[in-house]
Parts: structure tokens; C-alpha cells; sequence
């Protein structure tokens, strides 16, 4: 394919004894190591890719042995026993992509996967074209990485996603609830707060927009300090996904976080406003001498 490096792999597995007791089996990907090397970016941790051969082996650090140059027993797909020699090793987390042999160590096994990495200054249009010509008589598809991703990735079902959604509106009305509660209780016990101000000379509007701005702050302290939390959670997230070798970007909701904020705000401002309304329309020196 002009303008491209291509690099086809077809889907087998090897068999390892470990500990002398378990027989564990792996996937594994058979491939060219030159076009496998110019097409992908292993998360090797040790070797290289170049270095794979038809007698050596990639493993991945959850194999009891993970020693570049050192050697290992396996059974490969067709049940045949080689002593492979290690020549590159992937960080934990590769799963079932967890090993790579050379097609003479996956006898038989059909090609089902191919990597293609465009060259400098190609087309990729015409590269994408020239590919579906190509695959269209073995019924092929053609992807890019965005839609690969968004084709295998594990899905929920509906059962699954209202379960959440469940859950989460359970947690979202208690959490109204007690924001209403606690912004009740807080404006009612300053009724004499607010008749002395009142008495000092502010009329009763002032004295309500000043509650509601009161009601905002705590909102948008609320708010920060969520946000403080949830980003120290999605750092430590982000960071043990990172020691599995999965550097993935972090997105934020913004806009349902939001709405979220913006619905705690109205119902923290009708929740200050309404109980201090009611209290000033008492007299200001009846409010002054009540007792807290």
C-alpha cells in the first residue's frame, strides 16, 4: 500500500507452566517484528521490538519469568513445545495482548488483523480508500483509531445504566434534602441577626439579597471543595491506570457538573431566602428580643 506501513498479525496462543503447577494460557499476536515495529507502540518496559525473532518470544511483567534473554518453556497454539528466548517485556496490564511470537510460531493461523500507520506527508484519504479496495473481497473494514475504539470498546446494558442512574438519583435527593435542611435550620436560628439589621437600618430586600448572596457562597464553596476532591480522585485514578501503561486524557462533564451547581444554587438561595422572608415579616424589635 503506497504511503503506508502495514503490518498484518493473526490471532494464536501459548501456554506457559508456572510454578510447575498451572498451566496459564495467553493470547497471543503473530507478526513481523519490522512491520510490527514501525506500525505500533508496545508499552515495553525492558528490549525491544526489533529484537523479536523466530526463536525468542514477548511477554508481558505478569509472567513468572519477564527477564529479557532469559528462556522460557511454552506449548504454542498447535500443542508444539519450543523453548523461546525473551526478547522484550510489556508492562503490566496488556491483558490478553500480552504476547507476541513470530508467524513461523503461530503455524496455521489466519491473518484477522492489520496495523497500518500512515507515511510521512501521505494522504490519508487516499491511503483509506486504497485500503477498502483492498479488504473488500475478504468482507474487510477499515478503521482509524477513534472509531476502533469506540466499536470494541465494553459497552453497558440497559439494566446496567438504569441501576446507575437509580443509584444516583437516590444520592442526589438526599443530597438536596440535607443542602435544603442545613440552609433552613442556618436562617432560621439567626432570626435576631437579621432584626438587627433591620433595626441598624436595612430594609427588607437588602437584608434578603444579602441571605441569598450568603446561600451563593456557600454554594460555590461547596463547589470548589468537590472539585478539589474529585480531582485528587481522578489524578490517583489516572495515575494507577498510568502504571498499568494506560495513559488515557481525562475528561470532565462540564456541563453536567454544571447543572448540578446551578440546581444547588437555586434550591440553597429559595432555601435561605423563603425561611428569612418569613422571619422579617415580624416586627424587628419583636425578632430582636427573641431568645435564641
Amino acid at each position: 500500500m503506497p504511503g503506508a506501513e502495514v503490518s498484518a498479525s493473526s490471532s494464536s496462543a501459548v501456554y506457559v507452566l508456572e510454578e510447575g503447577v498451572a498451566l496459564v494460557r495467553s493470547g497471543a499476536r503473530a507478526a513481523e517484528p519490522g512491520p510490527l515495529a514501525a506500525t505500533t507502540r508496545l508499552p515495553l518496559v525492558a528490549g525491544r521490538t526489533d529484537d523479536l525473532d523466530d526463536d525468542s518470544i514477548i511477554v508481558n511483567e505478569e509472567w513468572e519469568k519477564h527477564t529479557v534473554g532469559e528462556r522460557v518453556d511454552v506449548w504454542l497454539g498447535d500443542g508444539t513445545r519450543k523453548s523461546l528466548r525473551i526478547a522484550a517485556v510489556m508492562a503490566v496490564g496488556t491483558g490478553d495482548n500480552g504476547v507476541y511470537v513470530t508467524p513461523r510460531n503461530a503455524p496455521a493461523a489466519p491473518v484477522d488483523w492489520v496495523d497500518v500507520r500512515l507515511a510521512h506527508g501521505a494522504d490519508a484519504h487516499a491511503v483509506a480508500d486504497g485500503l477498502r479496495r483492498a479488504v473488500r473481497a475478504s468482507d474487510g473494514e477499515v478503521l482509524t483509531g477513534e472509531a476502533w475504539v469506540r466499536a470494541t470498546r465494553p459497552g453497558t446494558d440497559r439494566t446496567t445504566r438504569t441501576g446507575f442512574f437509580l443509584v444516583l438519583g437516590i444520592a442526589l435527593l438526599y443530597t438536596g434534602v440535607s443542602l435544603a435542611n442545613t440552609m433552613v435550620m442556618a436562617t432560621s436560628d439567626r432570626a435576631r441577626e437579621l432584626a438587627a439589621l433591620r433595626l441598624a437600618g436595612a430594609t427588607r430586600w437588602q437584608v434578603l439579597r444579602l441571605v441569598g448572596a450568603e446561600a451563593l457562597t456557600v454554594v460555590v464553596v461547596g463547589g470548589l471543595l468537590g472539585a478539589l476532591v474529585a480531582g485528587l480522585n481522578l489524578a490517583g485514578m489516572w495515575s494507577a491506570l498510568g502504571l498499568l501503561s494506560v495513559w488515557t486524557p481525562i475528561e470532565v462533564p462540564w456541563t453536567p457538573l454544571g447543572a448540578a451547581l446551578g440546581a444547588c444554587a437555586v434550591l440553597a438561595v429559595v432555601s435561605a431566602v423563603v425561611p428569612a422572608g418569613l422571619a422579617l415579616s415580624r416586627a424587628a424589635v419583636e425578632l430582636a428580643g427573641t431568645r435564641e
